[in-house]
């Protein structure tokens, strides 16, 4: 009995090691390690989605030092991609490089959040799929690592951004909804809904002439709805689920 509980005790001082800090997004969701965040638009506004916001708690009791490294770069050389942490904005980074030069300083308990954020800033109208890939590491007051890494990778697809196209008789309304969205059309034609993520989350088939896709099912947030015709041919509308 007390070998089990001298290994069960083991079990969890190592598991506690480990839980240094934690990432969360600006609405309280815990960041995994490995998690994806797949966005659709690059060059938005401050407030929109793709300038991805975070926060850093540390968990344990004894102050951390973080820094953010950049591991991967996808379709891009790091340029017109900001990245703010600790009071810190790069506006360009660079692959093996760790942000900021000297690692951010978090007593136990505290989270650091004002201002924290990852942005790709490349001109809207781009064609160019790319990727970043962060590493969140934490170190002691002697700069050895502590605890798991945890990274994160930031996709941009803009095969699913919001453009022209031969559909352009196409009329979707209202934009801003709670349970129903109407759909003018001349031909018939599928509609796939994905959150900011890139998620397939929805498919509906739309009737040539006017239509109505119930969206009541579909959490409360933007939505990125692709309309496709027999003919392969698409163009894309974004939505809000109020």
């Amino acid at each position: 009995m007390k070998k089990t509980l001298l290994l069960i005790s083991l079990a969890f001082a190592n598991f506690a090691a480990h839980a240094q800090f934690d990432v969360k997004d600006s609405n309280e969701n815990l960041v995994t390690d490995g998690q994806s965040l797949n966005f659709t638009e690059a060059g938005c506004a401050y407030s929109d989605p793709c300038n991805w916001k975070f926060k850093v708690t540390n968990t344990s009791t004894e102050d951390i030092y973080v820094r953010i490294f950049v591991d991967n770069l996808v379709g891009t050389d790091g340029s017109a991609f900001q990245l703010c942490f600790a009071g810190q904005c790069y506006n360009n980074i660079i692959l093996n490089n760790g942000y900021p030069g000297t690692a951010a300083m978090i007593a136990p308990g505290v989270t650091n959040s004002a201002g924290n954020n990852i942005w790709n800033q490349n001109d809207s109208a781009t064609t160019t799929a790319m990727s970043w890939t962060f590493r969140f590491q934490a170190f002691d007051a002697s700069g050895f690592t502590v605890g798991t890494p945890l990274s994160v990778t930031y996709n941009y697809t803009p095969a699913l951004s919001v453009d022209d196209s031969e559909l352009s008789t196409l009329e979707v309304y209202p934009t801003s909804t709670k349970n129903e969205l109407n759909v003018n059309s001349t031909e018939d034609l599928t509609a796939d809904f994905y959150d900011l993520l890139g998620r397939n989350v929805k498919q509906a088939k739309i009737v040539s002439g006017g239509d109505t896709v119930n969206i009541s099912d579909l959490s409360a947030q933007p939505y990125i709805v692709r309309f496709t015709n027999e003919e392969g041919e698409s163009i894309t509308k974004k939505i809000v689920k109020q």
